[in-house]
């Protein structure tokens, strides 16, 4: 269904023709003492000069597989850092504990993800960064927060395989393989979580199929992995991707974004019964990152909706939603976000997040130059009704 739909209803010899008389007798220099010794000292010094040909080959080739396996897919450039990173996701995520923790999921030149911390009490420092593992170049990456403290990180590893990482205390990759098929090779991925009127953990995980339509992976703490629901429609080949969920009030609303193939940004939502196709006025930067966040009003309740991405004018674009009662309801006209001399029209990897509270709004976003390799943190805030703007930091990690 397409249309403005209400939020509440993604490798010659010569021929002698005369015979020479016979030679004189004589011994062979090879079997006389001295031809022996120059023989023998020939095929010694052969000998030697192999074994050591045979060293170095196979130094190199140890050589080879080892960088080969520390670099990852992808290979490594001249300066021996790993090639291709520039599409490389990013991932943030928020809980709530002795105020607001923040951690941002980045994958580095050297192949491996890495964790950034960052906490209210430390006055928003970022106070800790922390090697993970190593993932395929590039990898797009995603995260959700099921309980506080506890974080469950997406990636495809250097086998690119979809794979989990879980931290509850400490970090371990996932129990189960999870029940991919056909993944693409440019695949973004997206991860929203919830719980249910039972008091069930949800997580819903999405990707980009080789067909390029949308597959989701469905997660039930009473039943484990398997497979969602898989949409029809054709996305754009490497379009980005972001699900959101809220469940407020006991009433779930969830919702998916992606480009179509005409570029235009779409949104998928669930419910009522099923998920409806809503295909919105904006068209992104092809295979710009998405990012989308829901927040309810701390006061009214009433559903907000942002959804962040780049414009073809190479900056970041908000597209707001708003829900009854408050004031503007639909989907309004973008506005920009951030504008940066910092940001490039390239295909620029976004993360938002965002929480409410008695005083009001605040929103992260970070952003990926592709072309350096810098991230930034924008941050908005709205604290008791004064709105703080746009403000901007470049990350040190």
């Amino acid at each position: 269904m397409d249309g403005q739909t209400p939020f509440e209803d993604l490798y010659p010899k010569e021929l002698r023709t005369q015979p020479l008389p016979p030679p004189p007798v004589s011994i062979p220099f090879w079997k006389t003492r001295r031809g022996v010794r120059v023989v023998g000292i020939t095929i010694l010094a052969f000998a030697i000069i192999g074994a050591i040909v045979g060293i170095v080959v196979s130094t190199e080739k140890k050589s080879e597989g080892s960088d080969a396996k520390s670099s990852g897919a992808g290979g490594t450039s001249s300066n021996g850092t790993v090639a291709g990173l520039g599409g490389a996701g990013v991932a943030a995520v928020n809980w709530q504990d002795n105020g607001q923790q923040i951690r941002v999921y980045i994958q580095k030149d050297d192949g491996f993800v890495y964790e950034a911390a960052s906490e209210q009490s430390n006055n928003w420092n970022t106070n800790t960064t922390t090697q993970l593992f190593q993932a395929k170049a590039g990898t797009p990456l995603a995260a959700v927060v099921p309980g506080p403290s506890q974080i469950h990180l997406y990636y495809l590893d250097t086998s690119n395989i979809l794979q989990e990482y879980i931290y509850d205390g400490s970090w371990a990759k996932g129990p189960t393989l999870l029940p991919y098929t056909n993944l693409a090779p440019n695949t973004s991925l997206a991860a929203t979580t919830w719980t249910d009127s039972s008091s069930v953990q949800q997580i819903r995980l999405y990707y980009q199929k080789q067909d390029n339509t949308i597959q989701e992976l469905s997660y039930a703490t009473s039943s484990g992995w398997s497979p969602g629901h898989s949409f029809t429609d054709q996305a754009y080949p490497g379009t980005g991707l972001s699900a959101v969920a809220n469940s407020a009030g006991g009433n779930l609303s969830c919702s998916i974004y992606w480009q179509g193939n005409d570029l235009t940004l779409n949104q998928y939502i669930l419910p009522p019964s099923s998920w409806t196709r809503n295909t919105l006025q904006w068209s992104p930067a092809p295979s710009s990152g998405i990012a989308a966040i829901i927040y309810a009003d701390y006061y009214l309740h009433d559903l907000h909706v942002r959804v962040y991405h780049e414009s073809t004018a190479g900056i970041i674009q908000e597209d707001a939603y708003d829900a009854p009662p408050s004031g503007a309801q639909g989907w309004s006209s973008a506005t920009t976000a951030i504008n940066s001399n910092t940001l490039v029209n390239v295909p620029t990897p976004i993360s938002t997040t965002v929480w409410t509270n008695s005083t009001g709004i605040e929103v992260r976003s970070y952003v990926k130059n592709s072309t350096n390799n810098v991230y930034f943190e924008f941050s908005y805030s709205i604290i008791g009704g004064d709105s703080s703007g746009w403000n901007s930091k470049e990350l040190s990690f």
